[in-house]
């Protein structure tokens, strides 16, 4: 989340920095900045959501004014927006991240001595190689195309078929814990396509997560919170949105006298806990993993990132006395995973019926954490559901945080079974 501040220019100015994903602004005694000045009944929300701000006018007040406009019932928000409220002025600013400039002055002299570079380069989180002459890298979080080239494919299929056994037109290796490589050859594709993934040589811990503003305070918080109690959390997002890193922080946090058993389909990163033990478990073998994993007397259960058949293993685990219980999953909204999960249960062949799933979901899911992505390649927290509880085959999401005083964002979301 960017960081934002708000300047009211009241009869002394007064700045207010913005460190909650929402912030309420009126008249009424519970508005988080309260605008004493006004006589009028006056509110407005100011929101961050899917990796925009946005100015919420809940009432449809004309006395609410964006940009010299009345200010409609959401508008998106940008950097040095002036906002009437009732005639008193606002003026809306966040942080805008410059764009990451890389030097790219190194020459590598051959093929070779490019490939190594890429493999060496501590820089570089990804590299997607399109063909020997479309190369790009992420760099602190941003895609960068670079001037390098290979000599000729046949340099790059070479690479392939020597590190991997192609099947289907794709190949998959790795050289250790810290690289991993995917690729797609022809005649699947026009020309090789590489992609070189390494883990991180350093992770953030939850507490340099909050320094970079990773969550708002109030997330934070009650994340550490739902975690001491032993909570089952879900945390969904797409690719590269930071899931492993918020895995890994909570993880750390964990008390080191509980024994934590943690299965994932290929390791990626050292994971910070004295009694953790990490099993490999390879591609397709994640379902039965888990159910002999529970013979080794686990007080956690972590599943890396689930993706397939072992939904159901899962869900099992966490609803038969294994609480505090962690996974990832690839999804766009709290919504989507949830669906997703409800999908990989009906797919695993147990015949279970639409209405026994949810039942099964709405028993062993406590939280999900929406992790998403902006185009500055700054990675946050998009926003925390409850799974409530289940209603004639209805799954209930609550936002967790409007207990806590923000009104305007108070409501549970329903999933009908005719959504499916």
């Amino acid at each position: 989340m960017p960081s934002a501040q708000l300047t009211l220019f009241e009869k002394r100015k007064r700045i207010v920095s913005i460190t909650a994903d929402s912030v309420t602004v009126g008249t009424i005694e519970t508005a988080d900045i309260r605008l004493t000045d006004l006589k009028k009944p006056l509110l407005l929300e100011i929101k961050f959501d899917e990796g925009h701000w946005w100015l919420l006018n809940p009432l449809r007040s004309s006395e609410i004014i964006l940009n010299s406009k009345p200010a409609p019932l959401e508008s998106k928000l940008c950097n040095q927006d002036e906002i009437l409220a009732g005639g008193l002025r606002l003026l809306f600013e966040y942080q805008i991240k410059k764009k990451a400039i890389f030097d790219f002055s190194h020459h590598p002299s051959s093929d070779e001595a490019l490939w190594k570079y890429f493999l060496e380069e501590g820089e570089f989180d990804e590299i997607l190689i399109n063909g020997a002459d479309v190369i790009y890298v992420d760099y602190q979080g941003q895609l960068l195309q670079t001037p390098w080239r290979f000599s000729s494919d046949e340099f790059l299929n070479d690479k392939i078929h020597r590190s991997s056994k192609v099947t289907g037109g794709w190949g998959s290796w790795r050289l250790n814990r810290l690289l991993r490589f995917q690729a797609a050859v022809p005649p699947l594709v026009e020309r090789p396509h590489i992609s070189i993934r390494k883990a991180k040589k350093f992770a953030l811990n939850f507490d340099e997560l909050i320094k970079r503003k990773f969550g708002s305070f109030d997330q934070m918080e009650f994340i550490r919170h739902a975690l001491s109690e032993k909570q089952n959390i879900l945390i969904s997002g797409g690719t590269s949105t930071g899931k492993t890193v918020l895995l890994r922080s909570l993880i750390e946090m964990m008390d080191p006298e509980e024994r934590i058993l943690l299965l994932e389909e290929e390791a990626e990163i050292d994971w910070p806990h004295p009694h953790l033990v990490s099993i490999e478990c390879g591609r397709g073998n994640l379902s039965p993993a888990i159910i002999e994993s529970l013979r080794m007397r686990p007080n956690r259960l972590i599943v890396s990132e689930v993706r397939g058949h072992e939904a159901f293993e899962m869900l099992q685990s966490m609803n038969t006395g294994h609480s505090g219980s962690l996974s990832t999953i690839h999804a766009n909204s709290p919504r989507d995973a949830i669906t997703r999960l409800e999908t990989l249960i009906l797919s695993n062949g147990t015949q279970l019926t639409v209405s026994a799933a949810r039942r099964m979901i709405a028993q062993a899911i406590n939280i999900i954490i929406h992790l998403n992505r902006n185009s500055d390649g700054e990675r946050f927290i998009d926003g925390i559901s409850r799974l409530s509880g289940i209603q004639n085959d209805t799954l209930l999401f609550s936002d967790p945080l409007s207990t806590e005083g923000r009104g305007l964002k108070q409501r549970i979301s329903p999933i009908h079974s005719k959504d499916r």
